[in-house]
């Protein structure tokens, strides 16, 4: 049988005056590193194996001392048995030798060892010009701190989210809990992190028992600024060193899912602590996705209504006009769930559903709509048009719309622009021709205008007292943002 034996590992602990407590911090990373990759070196994460030539064993300069096959018997072993409980239960590893096990002891003797925690926004929930208060879902908060020991594994299991406009010109920074065995101080970094750059090194103190305070790390040089609205994920390298002339030190992995939005939300989205209608995640990843790139509010309203128009997962209720999503208020954890492929609320929406859903979306990257009604009493006389979800043109409903809403800016009177992701109207030169050779226009930033202009209205309704005199904006009593669900 191959590997050290149990008098061995005894023998090379006494020589090496390994305390309980490294003993203690090494079984806890033998037991809960998560594959062979991590417990290699090859991808740290609690705790990576290097090889040293000044401490190590022998000559393996920059070499992952446990490998992949050694690791992977370690793991095995210790899936027969549960758990490690004593180093002395590496015994008998096959190519699990004395540099292996000298380097495992180096590792985490006089080192830092751990990060804790990270905070993205920590300024005791107040919003600041770092990172936004944000949530999951309607039921569900966002983890906090953002990245827990053990706890956050995938990208998505700690999110952050910055608006541009906040944050501009400012240095911006993170909180961090570390843990260290054998060392009163020592200089800490990451290196990488994509667009929200690279952690700044910085030294930190260790008390009696290793603990770290809760340090605050600049981030030295974030680029997410240039490029507009996104979700990224990110990736640090934290390392460590003991003295600003020695080399660096690898200690773990944090992944991070990032969301950059335009500019601090607006309502229904608030910034106040403890609220449901603080920024969604699951909300931003969809929002995000859909105006990525977009550096301005318009084009980030536009391609909003352009992927949700284009969506296939809703189509226009022909035979009621039926509200499905929110009338009093909006049911977006269902329609969420509808655009990812989930029932939601069934396929059919009607023009207040995709207002509703435009404009929240966009304000949750910084846009400033509303939903807001147009009707004339009794409603309104329509050209030929597009539903959503369908690919024909039709007058629907005999004729007419009885309302109609969209998301809309400003005041939204007859000199707004608007959004309408509920149909397209025709946009060539004569929107009232039946026969004619229709062109599909999607109204994006599209002016109301009145009844002499060729604008939105007049692409909406035929120029008759039935069709755009009656179709009227309803500010007064309609504009509005509605609740979440």
């Amino acid at each position: 049988m191959g590997g050290l034996t149990s008098s061995t590992i005894l023998s090379k602990l006494a020589a090496a005056g390994t305390t309980a407590a490294t003993q203690s911090i090494i079984l806890e990373f033998l037991n809960s590193v998560p594959d062979v990759a991590a417990l290699a070196g090859v991808e740290p994460v609690e705790g990576p194996i290097v090889d040293d030539p000044t401490y190590g064993w022998g000559d393996q300069i920059r070499d992952y001392d446990i490998g992949i096959t050694v690791a992977q018997r370690i793991l095995t072993k210790r899936a027969s048995l549960g758990s490690y409980s004593s180093l002395t239960q590496l015994s008998h590893i096959t190519g699990f030798g004395p540099d292996k096990f000298n380097d495992l002891l180096y590792a985490f003797t006089t080192a830092v060892y751990e990060i804790s925690s990270i905070e993205f926004n920590y300024h005791n929930g107040a919003f600041t010009h770092d990172a936004l208060n944000i949530r999951k879902n309607a039921t569900a908060a966002a983890p906090s701190p953002s990245w827990r020991k053990g706890l956050s594994h995938t990208y998505t299991d700690s999110p952050a989210a910055y608006a541009i406009k906040e944050t501009q010109d400012n240095t911006l920074g993170i909180r961090v809990r570390l843990k260290a065995n054998g060392l009163s101080g020592a200089y800490v970094r990451a290196i990488g992190g994509g667009r929200l750059g690279p952690v700044g090194e910085k030294w930190i103190s260790f008390d009696s028992a290793g603990l770290s305070g809760l340090e605050t790390f600049p981030l030295t040089s974030p680029s997410f600024h240039a490029h507009g609205v996104n979700a990224y994920n990110i990736l640090w390298r934290w390392q460590w060193r003991r003295q600003s002339s020695d080399p660096w030190r690898e200690l773990m992995l944090t992944r991070h899912r990032l969301f950059v939005i335009l500019r601090a939300p607006t309502l229904p989205w608030v910034q106040t602590t403890g609220s449901t209608s603080l920024p969604w995640t699951d909300a931003l990843e969809i929002a995000c996705t859909w105006a990525s790139g977009a550096t301005d509010k318009d084009t980030a309203a536009t391609r909003i209504t352009e992927r949700y128009n284009g969506c296939g997962r809703v189509s226009y209720d022909t035979v009621w006009g039926a509200t499905f999503y929110g009338y009093i208020n909006y049911n977006l954890t269902q329609m969420l769930d509808r655009l990812n492929g989930g029932p939601g609320l069934g396929g059919k929406v009607n023009c207040t559903d995709s207002a509703n859903t435009v404009s929240t979306l966009a304000n949750l990257v910084g846009c400033d709509l509303w939903q807001s009604r147009m009707n004339g009493g009794w409603g309104f006389d329509l050209n030929p048009l597009i539903a959503i979800g369908y690919t024909t043109w039709a007058v629907p409903f005999n004729g007419g719309f009885s309302y109609h809403e969209v998301a809309w800016k400003g005041a939204c009177t007859e000199n707004d622009r608007l959004f309408d992701g509920c149909l397209k109207v025709d946009g060539d030169a004569d929107p009232t021709a039946a026969d004619a050779q229709h062109t599909p226009l999607l109204p994006t930033n599209m002016l109301f205008g009145d009844c002499t202009t060729l604008n939105y209205r007049l692409r909406l309704c035929p120029p008759t007292a039935s069709g755009c005199a009656a179709c009227q904006p309803q500010a007064a009593t309609t504009r509005q943002r509605r609740p979440l669900l």
